[in-house]
């Protein structure tokens, strides 16, 4: 997969729109009004940041037992079997945790375990609102194993960073991609968070477009801390999962660091938004196909490091692609897509002087591999980007 979930790490209409929040469904009778599975796929090199990360949660916003609102994690940390479990506060303000189910050791990049899982839920947990969020590596669109591949172009020496970013990893080799993620949901949700890097882009977004209502994303990779849990569950279990309200506790977190610790990029993407700003965009590639390939990519924002050039910014791109009166209807459209937007000044040691709050694959005419690839998304299927 990617770090697609790699840090890889659920229907509802929206009636508070200025809040960005979502509300239950139609005022269907279901017995929960609320259900977010927090997934851990952390059988790697992050594990000790996924069990930092379940103690935080302890020391936030919990629902009650008695709650119509269920906060569920299924956490697989390296040395113990992978289980889902129920963590509220009882009666007395006790913090417990209900096993949900226990699971032989299995790989949790594996689609169908995140299928079986969210499958479960659905029977256990009758809801009108599901939310998720994931948690592990990841690498956006890119195919399973790319992103260190040999073979791919890029610097390979030892990223000085790599302790304090969710860098690449697997569950014993398996990466799950963003494809397979897309058909591991089978209902809607309302939202999904991405707590791993590089998910805040147009292939991503796009791909999940018809799985859920909202994304929650960095173009750039995360720090390992990932969200402050103690701090998020309170917006997200409120009388609608206020979406920015948890942005902005993500990015007031980092931006209140110092040095390199103040890294944060995050967006709010709206995907029903996503099928008028594809339709522009094919118009634009269609018009200006010449224009793609002569990009002066020295000009672009960038999103990436060591020279993993495969995170670019999406307005930059296309202000170089298109007329002046497309790129004016690209960005009104990216707009009513990407709803909200945080960064700080840089994210370590990239420079953020341009941000739209998404990214996109800029081709590399060269690169067929990742050609052929790209164009089983279907973001490239409706735009044709690359041909």
């Amino acid at each position: 997969m990617n770090r697609t979930i790699y840090r890889f790490v659920f229907s509802l209409i929206l009636i508070v729109p200025l809040l960005f929040s979502c509300t239950k469904q139609n005022g269907d009778n279901y017995e929960y009004d609320r259900v977010v599975l927090l997934y851990l796929a952390a059988n790697n090199n992050l594990s000790s940041y996924a069990s930092n990360n379940i103690e935080s949660i302890k020391k936030g916003y919990l629902p009650s037992e008695e709650d119509k609102k269920i906060l569920l994690v299924y956490s697989h940390i390296s040395g113990a079997l992978p289980k889902l479990v129920r963590i509220y506060k009882d009666r007395e303000g006790i913090i417990r945790e209900d096993v949900v189910s226990n699971y032989q050791e299995q790989n949790s990049a594996d689609p169908l375990v995140l299928k079986e899982v969210l499958d479960k839920i659905k029977v256990i947990f009758p809801s009108g609102e599901y939310g998720l969020i994931l948690w592990s590596h990841a690498t956006g669109w890119l195919p399973g194993g790319y992103y260190d591949s040999p073979s791919a172009p890029g610097t390979f020496f030892p990223d000085p960073y790599k302790d304090i970013v969710k860098s690449f990893g697997e569950d014993n080799g398996r990466e799950m991609e963003i494809t397979e993620l897309a058909e591991a949901i089978g209902y809607p949700l309302s939202f999904i968070i991405f707590d791993c890097c590089f998910m805040g882009g147009i292939e991503t977004a796009y791909q999940l477009r018809n799985k859920c209502e909202y994304i929650l994303a960095s173009p750039t990779e995360i720090l390992a801390t990932g969200f402050p849990y103690d701090m998020i569950m309170a917006p997200l279990f409120g009388k609608s999962a206020d979406l920015t309200g948890t942005g902005n506790l993500f990015f007031d977190f980092y931006n209140s660091k110092s040095g390199i610790y103040r890294s944060a990029t995050l967006a709010l993407y709206k995907t029903d938004k996503l099928e008028n700003l594809a339709g522009i965009s094919k118009r634009i590639f269609s018009n200006n196909r010449a224009e793609i390939s002569a990009v002066e990519l020295s000009a672009v924002q960038e999103y990436f490091r060591l020279g993993k050039h495969w995170f670019y910014d999406i307005s930059d791109f296309m202000r170089q692609v298109a007329s002046t009166n497309e790129y004016n209807e690209f960005v009104t459209a990216l707009n009513q897509v990407v709803i909200k937007k945080w960064t700080t000044e840089s994210f370590i040691d990239i420079k953020i002087e341009s941000y739209s709050g998404m990214s996109i694959y800029v081709p590399v005419p060269s690169n067929a591999y990742l050609s052929g690839f790209y164009k089983n998304y279907s973001w490239n299927q409706v735009c044709q980007m690359i041909q």
